[in-house]
């Protein structure tokens, strides 16, 4: 029996927690050690004093912060039973995706395992033990061939024979596309709730395939239809087709992507693409409250505070590597998504 009241409780009383926007701007103003003292009194203390003995500064931060997110999403997970436990798992696939992508880049830029262990999140211990095998691959196909038994590894096994570049874009948008493909086929539309879960999953397809449009044709990389994902709202036929950046805003006109897109790019002509997808995470932010607020005894709150505090990680782990790189304030602030 699902327990939807019970566990978006919980999760609403972690999303109260999390940093408020005006935080990131403060950090950006701190030295790293203001950063670690100012995190300590949020949630991150028992990380940051885990580690403490061993790492210093940005390191440090950084290891505490993606040990804590993997942490939350784990707790958030626990806290639910029946069939809202197995959809709030089917999603979290999404988290691994996430660290499969990293473990991957990893291999493919010559990081050590123990360099890649820093840097992924794994959400069980099977996860940390599979993971531990994967980052000790001295290329790819090693790495893909120790995914025995994850539901993934065909799909990488095959995107990697097929790929016709040296690059890992092939590899992980066809992660994407399988994700995508078994989330869809999940949910149950049952009521108006599952209706508005169905809604949010479409959008965030359509973000993804926009994404790819904009990075393939900014490149002058056209067609390539399999790396799109089928199911949601904007006609994925017309985003193949489109030639540049222009065609695909010009395809999208009429959608609330195109607003947020066209504030994001500035000059068509010279694309800001980091702004783009910076400003698509700020629609997607912007629709996950909205849906939490409608249906506050879902699945979808629990999304929303998932998805909440894996931005404020990956917002900390922007300002606090920008700034151990000498970044100006300006480039982080692009990073940043509020």
């Amino acid at each position: 029996m699902s327990n939807q009241a019970y566990a978006s409780t919980r999760a609403k009383a972690r999303r109260a927690k999390l940093l408020p926007e005006e935080a990131y701007g403060q950090l950006m103003n701190m030295e790293l050690a203001e950063i670690a003292r100012y995190i300590q009194d949020l949630e991150y203390r028992k990380d940051i004093d885990r580690h403490g003995s061993t790492l210093r500064g940005a390191d440090l931060i950084e290891t505490a912060l993606i040990e804590n997110l993997s942490m939350s999403w784990g707790d958030l997970i626990g806290f639910c039973n029946g069939e809202l436990k197995k959809n709030v798992e089917a999603y979290a696939d999404k988290f691994r995706i996430e660290n499969l992508k990293t473990l991957l880049r990893g291999i493919y830029q010559g990081m050590t395992a123990d360099e890649i262990s820093k840097i992924v999140s794994p959400l069980t211990e099977k996860d940390k033990e599979q993971y531990a095998r994967v980052a000790e691959g001295k290329n790819l196909q090693e790495a893909i061939e120790q995914l025995e038994g994850d539901p993934y590894q065909s799909v990488l096994r095959e995107a990697l024979e097929k790929r016709k570049t040296d690059s890992m874009q092939p590899l992980e948008d066809a992660l994407d596309v399988a994700y995508y493909d078994g989330l869809m086929k999940r949910i149950k539309t049952s009521n108006a709730a599952d209706d508005a879960y169905k809604k949010f999953v479409k959008i965030e397809i359509d973000i993804v395939n926009i994404k790819t449009a904009m990075r393939l044709r900014h490149r002058g990389v056209e067609g390539h239809p399999e790396l799109f994902i089928d199911g949601g709202d904007i006609d994925v036929d017309a985003l193949v087709a489109a030639q540049n950046v222009g065609e695909i805003m010009n395809g999208i006109e009429g959608t609330p992507y195109h607003e947020y897109l066209e504030n994001g790019l500035g000059n068509i002509e010279e694309p800001n693409l980091n702004g783009a997808v910076s400003a698509l995470e700020e629609y997607i932010a912007k629709e996950s409250k909205r849906f939490s607020y409608l249906y506050p005894v879902s699945i979808l709150p629990i999304l929303d505070y998932l998805l909440r505090k894996q931005r404020e990680v990956k917002n900390l782990r922007a300002i606090v590597r920008g700034k151990d790189l000498g970044l100006t304030k300006e480039i982080i602030e692009e990073l940043v998504v509020t």
